[in-house]
């Protein structure tokens, strides 16, 4: 998974613990970096599951989760990521 971190490196380091802990290999992208090079880099990786910890997400209540060979992305529960993975 690619896990980015706009402005929320708090709660995107929980997000990468939990995971870390479930054996999921988890790039995380705490870069200070603009919101389009990340998603760019996120594109040439091409690294399956996209997470995105943001104030517009976690407003939304959750995080937003894309697959690579999905058009769209969705805004999901934390504790719901491992289910959209499996």
């Amino acid at each position: 998974m690619h896990l980015i971190s706009l402005g929320k490196d708090e709660e995107a380091q929980k997000i990468y613990d939990d995971l870390t802990a479930q054996n999921i290999e988890v790039l995380f992208d705490d870069r200070d970096a603009r919101a389009g090079e990340k998603f760019a880099d996120s594109d040439l990786i091409g690294i399956p599951y996209r997470i995105v910890v943001s104030d517009r997400s976690i407003q939304a209540g959750g995080v937003e989760f894309k697959k690579r060979n999905e058009s769209e992305s969705e805004i999901v529960k934390v504790e719901e990521i491992l289910g959209k993975v499996n």
